[in-house]
């Protein structure tokens, strides 16, 4: 597995939001408001989650099951988490996010988006 790095320019100056296709991509095709469940590679630090455009995706870190759309109003602010976070499909991506030493990741949208999951060490 690759590490994430910023690309550069043929100057050798930073191009910020550039980087290299990750060696380790896996695609999943929703089925809405089916939460799929996703074994994260090992030794990977780093996800870019990309959605095809037209339905919202929810991603939480470390959960194995029982992940639902949020239909009423929660708050949460420590501990482990059960809210997943919104990464809006329509509204741009790719998104960034590190796994901070979890092995397993949840997902569930409310349409029928494809969700590529990259990998980075």
């Amino acid at each position: 597995m690759i590490r994430l790095q910023q690309g550069i320019d043929g100057l050798g100056q930073p191009v910020p939001g550039s980087f290299q296709q990750s060696d380790t991509i896996y695609v999943n095709v929703m089925v809405a408001n089916t939460a799929q469940y996703v074994t994260v590679p090992s030794g990977a630090n780093l996800v870019v989650v990309g959605v095809s455009g037209g339905a919202d995706l929810y991603l939480l870190l470390g959960v194995t099951s029982g992940l639902s759309v949020p239909a009423a109003t929660a708050t949460e602010s420590a501990g482990a988490l059960s809210i997943p976070e919104l990464l809006p499909g329509a509204a741009g991506g790719p998104f960034l996010r590190q796994l901070n030493g979890n092995t397993k990741l949840g997902i569930i949208s409310t349409g029928t988006p494809v969700v590529t999951l990259a990998f980075y060490s």
